[in-house]
């Protein structure tokens, strides 16, 4: 589809008389063992394939397709061509990598649960990672972490509102605020309680090993003296990790829960800003609390059928909406 797309667009571009280069993407584009990009073998080249064009302006490639570390055809694996685009972006350290989308940026709430948002005009690098992480559909976690690296920004704009301002993502954001709120659902929340082993040396790890093996990420982690809760968004494994944990105590599995992310900048002398989130939440139960392992991120896990009252709890408490 990518091949097929790209040469129609290039074919019809040479009829009307407009000058462009089809830039074979399997040229340059190559994962490595480890199916991450090879932002080394891209940036080396992608800069001969355009050396071979030097004075042209126009170039059209394909993405997502590439070439995997054994010289076959692969994929990216995960964030389609806009991944791509930010990994040629970040290879030749563009001025700007720009995403052409149909809608205005990333917005402050997820329009589709919530009535009244509004787009966000900038955003840091770890803010857009922790609303692409945490549920902002508009843009893939993996898409950041290449123009980040590189430090090009990256601007989200709206295919049907071009003239729209969009979301300018760069190094640094405007400041200390509260900028948006992000919802990822299929949560699944694990509890492992067991007083005699908790305090004991080595069980974490013990725990987390287990979760290793199954290739299992983990989202949200609380502990306690006598228990540890943690999320995954994975649960293909659930029945085989949940065996597994029994060896450490009492497991208890909730479905069916989100994460809801409230996102910003948030320094550790800030004061105040704990106890909007949590004022604007006093009437939803939450089943956990993640705060303080990032400048830029407070968690919550609700129940999924309390996710929309949330949201608009949030909106209403954070940006009087």
């Amino acid at each position: 589809g990518e091949l097929l797309s790209t040469a129609l667009e290039h074919y019809y571009l040479e009829e009307i008389g407009v000058d462009s280069v089809l830039l074979p993407a399997l040229n340059f584009m190559r994962i490595d063992e480890n199916d991450e990009p090879d932002l080394g073998f891209i940036e080396e080249n992608l800069r001969a394939e355009l050396k071979k064009n030097a004075g042209r302006k126009l170039f059209i490639t394909q993405g997502y397709i590439c070439r995997n570390a054994f010289g076959e055809v692969d994929n990216l694996k995960r964030g389609g061509s806009d991944y791509t685009a930010t990994l040629i972006g970040a290879a030749l350290r563009s001025e700007e990598i720009q995403i052409w989308t149909d809608i205005d940026g990333m917005h402050n709430n997820d329009p589709r649960v919530v009535d009244k948002t509004f787009p966000i005009t900038e955003l840091s690098f770890d803010e857009a990672a922790e609303l692409a992480y945490f549920g902002a559909k508009i843009l893939h976690p993996t898409c950041v972490l290449p123009a980040q690296k590189r430090k090009v920004p990256v601007r989200l704009l709206n295919t049907m509102e071009p003239k729209a301002k969009g979301t300018l993502i760069a190094e640094k954001g405007p400041g200390d605020r509260i900028t948006a709120i992000a919802a990822k659902d299929g949560i699944t929340a694990i509890n492992i309680r067991s007083g005699r082993m908790l305090l004991a040396y080595g069980f974490l790890r013990n725990v987390f090993e287990v979760f290793e093996r199954y290739k299992t990420p983990i989202d949200m982690i609380t502990t306690s003296e006598v228990a540890v809760s943690l999320t995954i968004d994975n649960a293909k494994n659930l029945d085989a990790i949940v065996r597994e944990l029994n060896a450490f105590g009492t497991v208890e599995v909730d479905k069916d829960q989100t994460i809801v992310c409230i996102v910003g900048s948030f320094s550790a002398e800030k004061q105040g800003v704990a106890g909007k989130i949590f004022d604007a939440l006093r009437n939803i139960p939450l089943r956990m609390i993640s705060y303080g392992g990032s400048e830029n991120n407070v968690s919550v896990l609700v129940d999924t059928k309390h996710k929309r009252e949330a949201l608009v709890a949030l909106n209403k408490g954070l940006f009087n909406l």
